[in-house]
């Protein structure tokens, strides 16, 4: 390679030193030169933007990074390298007519998510939350009965509600446990299902049936309160409900009546708004976890993973035409 690349670094100060390791700087610096990431700003702006985009060949953004706006795909941009998941609200409606290409660190982060999802699963089924309060409260009881008695994962029903990025993912870390893992989502085919290890069925029969039920819809208008208040009273008695997609996903007064009654239990990462009240149902009630939208990208290491999972899809484009994380207009419909 005779002639460096140029890519414009569009992040601020804070996000660069949380996803760029030495390793991944170095490698970059190796292929391309970039603007000056000592004197990033502590907030990205728009006028940073187009002063760094000047002539540059790719770039890289992230959680923090401005939407870009049509002025700037005049200058031979080629490719965005987005380090975060969602690319919605980055680029404007135009973008798909420059001919730049665009990717994203989704199903980086739904790995991330995947592994949430599963631990909060784990947990949830052997109470660890109501024995690790149990001991604070300077108790020592193990066997306890009650209608949230603790069980194991093998042989239970898992109802996995999306096969998105993280759905997909959530599947494959459950079927190692033996678990039965059943599927609900419209754009899917029953061959399609089968390929994914589960069986497709019916978002009732899901959850009438499923001892658990996870959410990983994307957030469309299609997908608004998939758990509403017709279905929400089909969850199983003893049922566990994880929401770690989007609060607009689930009508939550429908959900707070039937965790009311105390006869389900959920695990919820995002609410409809965020952050929810602080007297909301879901921080006070003793059968929900309710966590702050932390379910993924937001370990360090994986925050290390964004970044030089980003660096390398710039350098597989710029120098092999690859991008393995492509976007194309047709996909929005159905991402995140």
């Amino acid at each position: 390679m005779n002639k460096k690349f140029k890519v414009a670094v569009l992040v601020n100060k804070n996000m660069a030193a949380s996803i760029f390791s030495n390793d991944t700087l170095d490698f970059l610096h190796s292929f391309a030169d970039t603007n000056d990431l000592q004197t990033l700003p502590e907030a990205m702006t728009a006028d940073y933007m187009r002063t760094a985009l000047h002539d540059a060949d790719a770039c890289i953004t992230c959680w923090g990074t401005p939407a870009f706006t049509d002025d700037m795909f005049g200058g031979g941009l080629r490719m965005i390298a987005h380090a975060a998941g969602s690319i919605k609200n980055l680029v404007p409606k135009n973008f798909w007519n420059t001919g730049c290409r665009l990717t994203s660190n989704a199903p980086v982060i739904a790995e991330d998510v995947a592994q949430t999802t599963l631990a909060l699963i784990l947990c949830s089924l052997k109470n660890l939350w109501g024995f690790a309060k149990s001991t604070r409260d300077g108790q020592w009881a193990g066997g306890e009965k009650s209608r949230f008695a603790t069980r194991r994962l093998d042989g239970l029903r898992v109802g996995v509600i999306g096969a998105s990025h993280v759905g997909k993912e959530v599947i494959k870390i459950l079927l190692p446990f033996k678990c039965e893992v059943v599927l609900s989502d419209p754009y899917i085919s029953p061959i399609e299902a089968g390929n994914l290890g589960v069986k497709l069925m019916s978002l009732d029969e899901l959850i009438t049936t499923s001892d658990v039920v996870t959410l990983h819809a994307p957030p469309a208008e299609t997908a608004r309160h998939i758990i509403n208040s017709r279905n929400a009273p089909m969850f199983k008695d003893g049922a566990l409900f994880i929401n770690t997609a989007r609060g607009m996903s689930v009508d939550e007064n429908a959900l707070i009546k039937e965790l009311q009654t105390g006869r389900i239990f959920a695990c919820i990462d995002v609410t409809d708004p965020e952050p929810p009240a602080p007297d909301h149902p879901f921080r006070k009630l003793d059968n929900v976890i309710l966590t702050p939208h932390v379910a993924g990208g937001h370990t360090v290491n994986g925050r290390h993973m964004l970044g030089d999972n980003s660096v390398r899809e710039v350098y597989n484009f710029l120098t092999k035409g690859l991008i393995k994380y492509d976007i194309r207009r047709e996909m929005l419909e159905l991402m995140a």
